[in-house]
Parts: C-alpha cells; structure tokens; sequence
C-alpha cells in the first residue's frame, strides 16, 4: 500500500476506483492532503465521487460512515464503495454554511435529525466499539480521563470531577455516536451529516459541546441567548420520553464538560501532526473543568 497522498497512491486509489465501480476520471482529480485525511475530487460520467482515506488514528471512520448509512440511509450519504481503509461517496452538494443560511434555525432543523440517528445507533454500540471507534462513554470517562494526562502531559487534578460525571451520566440516556465535529459546514444541505473522523462513541449529548459552542462563537452570544437555546432545546425534545427538559438540561451541561476530554484526545490522533495544530490536545484539556462550557471546541 503506498503512503497516503503521493503520486503511487493516487494512482492505486484512482484504479481501485475504477474496479468497484466502473467509473473512471472525466476531468482534472483535485486532492486535498491533511494530516488527518486526504481527499480526491474525481469527476465521472455520472457527476462527482469523492475519496477519503483516513490517518490510521481516525481509521474508523470508514466502517463507522458505512454502519450509520445502513442504520440511519436518511441521514447519512451511502457509500459507492468501502475497502476498509477508504471511503468512496456520492457528491452530495453544499453544507449549510454554503448556502449562507442563519446558523441558529439550521442548527434547530438539523439537531433533531442528529439526535434521531443517535437513538438509532445506540442499539450498535457494541458495533461501533468493533470497529474501533474510541470509547468515551460515562463508564469509560476516568479511564479516558487518565489516558488525556498520561498523552498530553497536563491537565492533571480533576479526577474527582470526573468520576462525578462518569456517575452522573451512566444512566437515563443510553451511550451512542458523538460526531465530535458537529456544525454548520458538517450540515449538508439535503440534511445528512458529514466528516466522521473524529467520532468517539459518548453520551449522546456530548455532541452539544461543538454544535453549540461553534454557534456561540460564530454569533458572539451568550449560552443562554436563544439563538442557542433554541437548537438545543429542539434536540432535547427527541429525548423527552426519557426524562424531563430540566434534567435533560443538566445532563447536557454535565455531558458537555465532560466531552472535553475526548475531544482533546482527538486531537492527538492525527490533527496535532499539523504544527498548526500541535498546542490543540494541551490548550483543549486545560479547558477541562471551565464553567463557561460552551467555551471548548
């Protein structure tokens, strides 16, 4: 296998392509190269195919992407291929900060469909942590919590707070899929998400860290403005048979601390390679404990 992103490799994928397919390069191959992912824009005949190959460290978004289109085909794009390593997908048109739509009423659209595939893949956790999505969930919490400070060299002493939240938010809400990267422009127009790389599996409400903490900043407003309230509210009512709004409030701040430890070891899995990027994992797990918990990205 040649080394994601050269020439070889171009090659190889363009002819694997090809074989599960049939289709074949109509136009200019454009490639986007990152440390977390390289991506080929391959016309054909039949429109535009998009290739994306994963770093190892993020290797489980191809089986995750393919588990979610069989579990929830409404809100994710199915692949035209999968060979394990890469994922082949349909063009699937503009995000919605594409189109230039208000964040907050997109976000409360597009949250209660997030929150619907999430209640459908909670019956696959098992399958998920097979394909080795990494495992955040409320049990796992200390255990993740002890690996950030073992990896990242900081963010050591609050052990008690989370063994708290590990506590807290075991029970009521099962564990599922936390997208980790959840907004505007992974909202795609015709209302499927996008970019899996960073999933971990979670409580479900962990996803609330970086939806509503990309809106806050992108709006410049506080957490309880309702242009964020909103949102969150609408993706809280998908679980109002499981508890009431107050205390699917409450999980939804303690969830969202606590995502913060995932989230700085996501880091660490392929992003921190981008010198641009190397003080994220350190600068995001100091933020563990912040009260401002829209603060984190």
């Amino acid at each position: 296998m040649s080394e994601r992103g050269t020439a070889a490799w171009r090659d190889e994928v363009l002819a694997w392509i090809t074989d599960a397919t049939g289709l074949q390069p109509t136009g200019e191959v454009t490639q986007r190269h990152r440390a977390w992912s390289t991506v080929l824009r391959v016309p054909t005949a039949e429109g535009p195919v998009w290739l994306k190959e994963p770093c190892a460290g993020m290797a489980h978004e191809v089986g995750l992407h393919a588990l979610l289109a069989r579990v929830a085909p409404d809100a994710v794009a199915t692949p035209l291929a999968v060979d394990g390593r890469r994922l082949l997908l349909p063009d699937t048109g503009p995000s919605v900060r594409d189109t230039g739509a208000d964040p907050s009423a997109a976000l409360t659209d597009a949250l209660p469909r997030y929150a619907r595939l999430q209640r459908a893949a909670s019956d696959h956790l098992a399958d998920m942590r097979a394909l080795g999505v990494p495992d955040a969930t409320p049990p796992a919490l200390p255990a993740r919590y002890a690996e950030a400070v073992a990896t990242i060299g900081t963010g050591d002493g609050h052990h008690a707070e989370v063994t708290a939240w590990s506590e807290q938010l075991i029970d009521t809400v099962p564990g599922s899929v936390d997208h980790q990267d959840l907004h505007t422009g992974n909202v795609l127009r015709d209302g499927r998400f996008a970019d899996w790389g960073d999933a971990v599996l979670a409580h479900p409400f962990a996803s609330l860290l970086v939806a509503l903490g990309s809106l806050r900043r992108t709006l410049d407003v506080a957490p309880d403005d309702p242009a964020i309230t909103r949102p969150r509210d609408a993706y809280l009512d998908v679980f109002a048979d499981l508890a009431p709004r107050d205390e699917l409030r409450h999980l939804a701040e303690t969830a969202c601390r606590a995502a913060v430890i995932a989230r700085a070891l996501t880091w660490t899995r392929g992003p921190a390679a981008d010198p641009r990027f190397a003080d994220a994992p350190r600068e995001t797990l100091a933020a563990l404990g912040d009260p401002d918990w829209l603060a984190g990205t």
